[in-house]
This record gives structure tokens, C-alpha cells and sequence, in this order.
């Protein structure tokens, strides 16, 4: 009789227990944030949140950890391992102009307090900031200037992972290192969901929240309307430079556009994520009959220039039926917008490769025909 007291007690105790950490689980949300990016992880907690970085090229490892606490708030007892980021962020070195343009949609852009790589700059309150010295040049993002971030004292420095590359000195700072591998993303919107990261850094998660849904919106908006072409044309980009053609990988983010946006791509079967390294012959001899050809430069103005450039261009098709486009990188805001806005960049590639369903009045952002 006594055994069994003992035993209904101990039983009460264990459902008590067991009830409890339920609770507890219910209360502190570990679900990941993040629906689409497949490199990102977050996972509220009651008193933090953590956001694990994959590592692009190791299976089943993870890049970094960190464990994002609000400024004003006791550190979580017992602490999660990671790296600790005190948020909102307030003073901080951005490496990539890319990331500085999601800040400032954020309405952030006041917290960028240093930049590297400072020429490729175009965001006005950056250019102003760099001349006046309220902002500060930290030089090469290959190879920054130590003392200029000591002299900083950012809370958080922002950067592109690259496989194999350490971060020198910058490293031995005790600064939080954010590694943004959003650019390995393999699909558009993948990358543009990296705009979360962000929210939750700077202290705006709806915005970013919001951001997100409306290009997801657009974005498959067009991405319907193209699946209504019945043809498909063939699209190849860039140029040869210094004799390396750099093409898209088959698995890459601008593939899947090319492919969204009503098109076929000749590299599609490759299984590369990142840019394949291909000579001109390799070029001239898988896209030779492309029917589109796409160019990213500030250089190439008209068909002449593209000659002239390499006298061989003009044995692509797309060159002998005048249907070249090229986007100048020096007066539009490509690159600083497409990362986190693929759709705007889609629209462009619909009304290229499908001006019948695009109508008479559609235009584009970015890419321009070639001058004849």
C-alpha cells in the first residue's frame, strides 16, 4: 500500500513535470522564420533570437551561429552557443553595397556608419556621408584598413562569405562578423528572403516582413504570366573579357530567372551554383544560334562596340538578328536592387523574351537594346 503512494506521487509529479515543459515549449517559438531561402534559419525564442548561417559548401554543416539580443535586455541564462549581436544594430561596417541598399529600405540607412569598397557606392546618404567624414571609407573589402575599424568601434561588420577566405586581422576585433551568403542562394527569391536577416538585425522585421511578401507577389505574378508563352527562346549573357567568358551555373539564381521568365539556357544541365569559367570557343560552340543575348556593361554601346570588343561576336545569332540588350552598370542601380528585388529584374527579362505578352507599352528598368 505504501509502494503505491509512493508511485501516485511520483506519477503526479512526472505529468506535473511534463505539463510544465510543455508550456514552457509552446511560449518559446523555435519554428524557422524563413519559408523560402534554404541558407538561412531563424528561430525566435522568449528572450532571443538565434539565426543559423548554412554552409554552402559543406553538407549538413553550419557556417555560423548567432544569438541576437535586444540592447536592453538581461543575456539568456544559461547562454546558447553562438556568437552574441546586441540589436538593433546601431554603428556598423557594411562591406557590400548590396547589403547597405536592403539597410536603407529598412530606413536603417543611418546605422551604416562604414563602408568598404567605398567607389562602388551610389546610395546618396552614403555618397554624402563619405564626403562629409560622418561615414567612414574602411578601404578594400579584400584587405580593409585595421585601424580605420578600431577607429569605427562598429558594433557588427556585415560581409560575403567566400569559400576558404578568412578575414585577417579583422577576425582577432572581437567584433561580430555577420556573414551574409545570400548571393549562394540558387533561386531568386531564396536571396530576396535574406531581406528577414536583415529586419531582424536592424530592428524592423515587419518592413522586412512586408518587403518580402510583395516581391513574392510580384514575382510570381510575372512568373505566371510568362508560363502562357508558347515559345521559349534560347538566352545567353556577358561577353568575353580578358579571355574568360564568366556564364551563369545551371543551378544559379539567374538561371531559375532565365528559366521563370520564359526562357531556355543553355548551361541549364550544369550543376553549378556560382559562374562557370568558360573560353570564347566553348561559348561559340554551345549558345552559337541563342536567340537573346544579354550584356552587363559601360562600355558597349552599339553593335560596333561589340565587334570591336572581339572581332568573333558577330557569329552569334543574336548579333546577326540585332537582338542584343545591355545594361549599363554605371547608370542604372542593377546590382544594388535585383538581390533583394528579383522581380523587377524578371519584368525586364519577360519584356525581352516575350514582348507579345508583355504589350506595346511595357518597358524596362535595366536593359536597353543595343544601338544599331
Amino acid at each position: 500500500m505504501f509502494k503505491r503512494i509512493i508511485y501516485f506521487f511520483i506519477g503526479i509529479a512526472l505529468l506535473a513535470s511534463c505539463s510544465g515543459a510543455h508550456r514552457e515549449q509552446k511560449s518559446d517559438n523555435q519554428d524557422n522564420a524563413i519559408t523560402t531561402a534554404s541558407l538561412l534559419r531563424v528561430m525566435h525564442h522568449d528572450d532571443y533570437t538565434q539565426v543559423d548561417v548554412v554552409n554552402p559548401w559543406v553538407d549538413g554543416k553550419l557556417l555560423q551561429t548567432y544569438i541576437l539580443v535586444p540592447r536592453d535586455a538581461e543575456l539568456p541564462s544559461p547562454m546558447p552557443d553562438g556568437t552574441l549581436v546586441r540589436t538593433p544594430l546601431e554603428r556598423t561596417l557594411v562591406y557590400s553595397s548590396v547589403h547597405a541598399g536592403a539597410i536603407g529600405e529598412l530606413g536603417k540607412i543611418d546605422a551604416v556608419r562604414g563602408v568598404c569598397d567605398a567607389e562602388y557606392y551610389k546610395i546618396p546618404e552614403i555618397v554624402q556621408g563619405l564626403q562629409s567624414g560622418s561615414i567612414i571609407n574602411a578601404g578594400s573589402a579584400i584587405s580593409p584598413t585595421v585601424e580605420k575599424i578600431v577607429e569605427l568601434s562598429p558594433d557588427a561588420i556585415i560581409v560575403s562569405p567566400y569559400q576558404n577566405a578568412g578575414y585577417g586581422a579583422v577576425a582577432s576585433l572581437g567584433i561580430p562578423i555577420i556573414e551574409c551568403a545570400d548571393y549562394l542562394e540558387s533561386t531568386p527569391l531564396g536571396r530576396a528572403e535574406w531581406i528577414k536577416l536583415f529586419g531582424e538585425l536592424f530592428g524592423n522585421t515587419a518592413l522586412a516582413d512586408s518587403i518580402f511578401a510583395g516581391v513574392e507577389q510580384e514575382y510570381d505574378k510575372i512568373l505566371q504570366a510568362a508560363a502562357k508563352a508558347e515559345t521559349k527562346p534560347s538566352v545567353i549573357t556577358e561577353s568575353i573579357t580578358s579571355g574568360v567568358w564568366f556564364v551563369p551555373g545551371g543551378k544559379s539564381y539567374m538561371a531559375k530567372m532565365f528559366a521563370d521568365a520564359g526562357a531556355t539556357y543553355p548551361w541549364s544541365d550544369n550543376a553549378e551554383v556560382s559562374s562557370i569559367q568558360l573560353d570564347f570557343s566553348q561559348v561559340l560552340a554551345t549558345a552559337r544560334d541563342a536567340d537573346i543575348w544579354l550584356i552587363k556593361s559601360h562600355t558597349v554601346k552599339s553593335y560596333a562596340d561589340l565587334q570591336k570588343a572581339y572581332e568573333l561576336n558577330s557569329e552569334f545569332a543574336a548579333y546577326k538578328q540585332q537582338r542584343v540588350w545591355v545594361c549599363n552598370t554605371t547608370t542604372t542601380n542593377l546590382f544594388e536592387e535585383f538581390p533583394f528585388h528579383p522581380e523587377r529584374l524578371l519584368h525586364d527579362f519577360f519584356v525581352i523574351f516575350h514582348p507579345e505578352l508583355a504589350g506595346a507599352d511595357a518597358t524596362t528598368s535595366y536593359y536597353t537594346p543595343l544601338s544599331k
